[in-house]
């Protein structure tokens, strides 16, 4: 099923979720309601936006974990647990990670790593991955897809197989 905001003028474009996940900022407080003092760990999938777990107003909307993973000299990334984005999107040949033993993807491009390995299919991506993967994030992914428009026509693969707004 197509979803009506997967084109425009004929032209391939990001789902509106998706868009605003990978612009989210995950890092900051939340400011909702008094909040002030708690993270930002969810993402409405329905309203778009990054909030906290005590945000009252998404209680029966779908919600999308975030979870900080550390990378080392003192940095984290906000990342997802794997299971519950391959619902809503492809995430072949993204680089899982594990966090307290599940699999988790990054949501931007990640810090790079000094293993082995092939490098990021994104442009200015200079993380390594393992053998089997082409993209260190969800971010990455989308980005070489819309930056090559010969990858529209397998866009498929990247784009939400849920309605979402």
């Amino acid at each position: 099923m197509v979803h009506h905001d997967l084109y425009q003028d004929n032209v391939l474009i990001v789902p509106r979720w998706l868009t605003a996940l990978l612009k989210g900022r995950f890092d900051e407080h939340c400011e909702e309601q008094g909040h002030n003092r708690k993270h930002k760990n969810l993402f409405c999938l329905e309203c778009r936006a990054c909030i906290c777990k005590d945000c009252d107003d998404h209680a029966n909307h779908r919600l999308l974990k975030i979870f900080t993973h550390g990378t080392g000299r003192n940095q984290s990334c906000a990342v997802v647990k794997l299971d519950n984005t391959n619902e809503l999107l492809d995430c072949s040949h993204i680089q899982p990670r594990v966090h307290n033993g599940a699999q988790v993807l990054f949501i931007k491009q990640r810090p790079q790593t000094s293993y082995g390995g092939n490098n990021c299919e994104r442009d200015g991506c200079d993380a390594t991955l393992e053998h089997h993967n082409s993209f260190c994030s969800i971010d990455c992914k989308v980005n070489h897809i819309m930056s090559v428009p010969s990858n529209y026509r397998n866009a498929k693969w990247l784009l939400n197989r849920v309605n979402l707004p």
